[in-house]
């Protein structure tokens, strides 16, 4: 039996946490149907690397996009009232696909206008999911944290796709995002009832503008937030961006593959990460060791997506995909915690605002832009061109880091 004590460094030790882990890993069970719903129906109506691109790039480039802003707007707000609004409009979205493929249509103009509404709403709920555990859990207790979120968010990223691959194949793409909005409702209602105590801050000063440049120049002023920030755009545009063409790949190399198939890869993607962040929730990293997961991360990621251009296996592929989720975790729990851990906490919404902006972003545009260079070269070869890139970059960027700190 656990025991709660909320002086512990296990996050799962901390009740408000549990009550919120338990909505959250609900929800993203039916986040993770949706997401591969949407990408496989895409596909199956278009046979468009690019659109399928688009589709991962409205959900993701959004919060890239306007994160920063809305980090600034709702930096003084309580984290738990936004994530309540916010969750309230993205079942609107959820309901409105399971009409939509109720209905029938052959254009995939719907489902890529519900994935950019999608977009929009994790735009607004990012940064205040970013900050959330800080209302949750004691300051020594949010490596922990951040780590089990990642973890179980990447549990999810299993149970999510078979889920989907199941509904899919025996009941149609209705099922499958009508069992997604049943589940993301059981997260609202985690949420619409988890007690935290926020704590008002001091009226703003100065003008939005002066407060959003304020955190760009913040996040600049620290040199190990700058290059955290770097790294995690430039693993995210070359490398975990184009596990968000898994339909494609599934669709284009794999022979006869099917809604299955593609549930099998996106679930070994996820497997690899459940394993890395299990790893990592044990560890108590200093912030150079955090660093050193993140640049790591990056070059065993780019490695794997190169190995994908020569896979025409699912047996070849399924590992694989299980390297890159696991190097996809290294990536974002060790930029995440690194800058948790260094930024100020006056600053936090807006810095975290800004690291989804690149985390995401970089994700959403490596994904359309990966798309459309797919549509022009073929595949394999922008899997290789962007697993290649993302390794060195991600070496050189180590190699830059290594030296500043040391000089």
């Amino acid at each position: 039996m656990v025991r709660f004590d909320p002086t512990s460094s296990n996050a799962l030790r901390h009740p408000l946490y549990v009550h919120w882990t338990i909505g959250f890993v609900i929800g993203a069970v039916g986040l993770w149907m949706t997401r591969l719903t949407l990408g496989y129906v895409v596909w199956e109506l278009t046979q468009s690397p690019a659109l399928t691109g688009l589709t991962a790039f409205l959900i993701l480039a959004m919060p890239g996009i306007l994160g920063p802003f809305f980090g600034v707007w709702i930096e003084n707000l309580d984290p738990k009232r936004v994530i309540v609004w916010v969750q309230f409009l993205n079942l609107g979205v959820y309901l409105a696909l399971a009409i939509i493929a109720y209905v029938g249509t052959e254009s995939a103009v719907p489902y890529l206008i519900a994935s950019g509404a999608t977009g929009m709403v994790i735009a607004i709920w990012q940064p205040a999911r970013l900050v959330l555990p800080t209302l949750l859990v004691s300051d020594h207790a949010l490596g922990s944290a951040v780590a089990i979120n990642s973890t179980l968010f990447n549990t999810a990223r299993i149970i999510g796709p078979a889920l989907a691959a199941w509904a899919i194949a025996f009941g149609g793409v209705v099922l499958a995002f009508f069992a997604g909005f049943l589940l993301y409702a059981f997260f609202f209602f985690a949420v619409l009832f988890l007690r935290t105590q926020h704590v008002k801050k001091d009226r703003p000063r100065g003008s939005f503008l002066d407060r959003l440049l304020g955190g760009i120049r913040q996040a600049r002023a620290i040199p190990i937030v700058a290059l955290a920030m770097a790294a995690t755009m430039f693993s995210g545009f070359f490398g975990r961006s184009v596990v968000e063409l898994m339909p494609a790949i599934n669709g284009a190399l794999i022979t006869n593959g099917s809604a299955q198939t593609l549930g099998y890869l996106t679930s070994a993607a996820g497997a690899g990460a459940i394993l890395m962040g299990l790893w990592l929730a044990t560890r108590r990293s200093n912030t150079q060791q955090m660093l050193g997961y993140l640049f790591g991360g990056g070059i065993i990621g780019g490695l794997a997506v190169c190995g994908m251009a020569f896979a025409h296996s699912v047996w070849v592929l399924l590992p694989l995909s299980l390297i890159s989720g696991a190097a996809g975790s290294l990536t974002l729990v060790g930029s995440q915690s690194t800058i948790l851990q260094t930024a100020p906490k006056a600053f936090q919404t807006r810095i975290m605002a800004l690291w989804g902006a690149v985390a995401f972003g970089g994700m959403g545009f490596g994904g359309v832009a990966s798309g459309i260079i797919a549509s022009i070269i073929g595949l394999p070869w922008t899997l290789s061109l962007f697993g290649l890139i993302g390794a060195c970059g991600s070496a050189a960027l180590w190699i830059h880091t290594r030296r500043q700190i040391t000089g």
